[in-house]
């Protein structure tokens, strides 16, 4: 079954910009995330999470907030908190790009040590300064074994260069669309959506259950628990060259009759045939949902 609405991604662009071999920008951006994670054990969780976030950066905690007035209304946290990125892509254009990997926090230098995995979306400013514009974490069972790097660059720094604020939300639209209609999909098949919109790389993180990696391991993933997932998006940006993008929203999962609501976030690229896949996705259980017990 082809995507529909997936040929609406040649709206408007006009001006194709070639550019010579990418440099490491992929490295710059680690690099960002890498100091983001050493301000927070110098200078406390809130601290970094603010020196890192706009108006428009937007955390779950559980359900989606603005990180400014999350973190200005709480006094800081004395939690130790770690985390390495092990994935990361940045886009053609090199102003946007995502960041995910392991994580880790104690209350106190004695207390349990609580395990989990993020991922987040960064975007630059109009400085040139990367500010975090998403971020989603679970919590789940230790790792038994050392997450593989896997840092990209883009392959080529050619695209499609559109600055019109209608052809950017024309765009933007586009990702929506696409996010909806895998909803709508979900609903009456979720195996069938899973097929038609997840990569074959494609990566998922689900509260209580370690990473799970692969399209294959992904749809035997939902198949095998028993959940039967909808969604409806609420948000949607794109990158300035177009072929990355990411969705958050809402979703339910029924579950032996119970359903339990979620918040979701979807990092799409543009693959070959010029449809919109999903390339990683993460979930949250929503506020006053009981959590989920970690799974080994």
């Amino acid at each position: 079954m082809q995507k529909a609405l997936t040929y609406l991604i040649i709206f408007g662009c006009t001006i194709v910009t070639a550019i010579s071999q990418p440099t490491d920008k992929v490295g710059q951006l680690v690099s960002a995330e890498n100091y983001f994670a050493a301000l927070a054990k110098e200078k406390g969780i809130k601290k970094a999470f603010l020196s890192v976030s706009d108006d428009n950066t937007i955390i779950f905690r559980p359900g989606p907030v603005s990180a400014i007035k999350y973190f200005k209304g709480k006094r800081d946290s004395l939690g130790i908190l770690n985390w390495e990125p092990s994935f990361a892509r940045i886009s053609k254009s090199g102003d946007w790009g995502i960041t995910a990997g392991p994580s880790t926090f104690k209350a106190s230098d004695t207390s349990k040590t609580h395990y989990g995995d993020y991922l987040s979306v960064w975007k630059k400013n109009t400085k040139g300064v990367w500010k975090l514009a998403i971020d989603i974490g679970v919590v789940h069972p230790k790792p038994k074994t050392e997450p593989v790097l896997v840092f990209q660059n883009a392959k080529n720094e050619i695209y499609q260069k559109q600055r019109s604020q209608n052809r950017l939300q024309q765009r933007e639209d586009v990702v929506f669309s696409s996010d909806k209609l895998m909803g709508t999909i979900l609903k009456a098949d979720d195996q069938i959506a899973l097929k038609e919109f997840i990569a074959e790389e494609s990566r998922l993180l689900f509260p209580g259950f370690l990473p799970i990696t692969g399209k294959k391991n992904i749809m035997n993933f939902w198949r095998i628990q028993g959940f039967n997932l909808s969604s409806e998006p609420v948000k949607a940006d794109r990158s300035l060259s177009g072929e990355l993008a990411f969705t958050y929203g809402n979703a339910s999962i029924l579950h032996q009759g119970e359903t339990k609501k979620y918040h979701y976030v979807r990092v799409w690229e543009v693959q070959q045939g010029y449809v919109w896949n999903v390339i990683y996705e993460a979930y949250v259980q929503a506020a006053n949902e009981p959590k989920k017990e970690e799974n080994d």
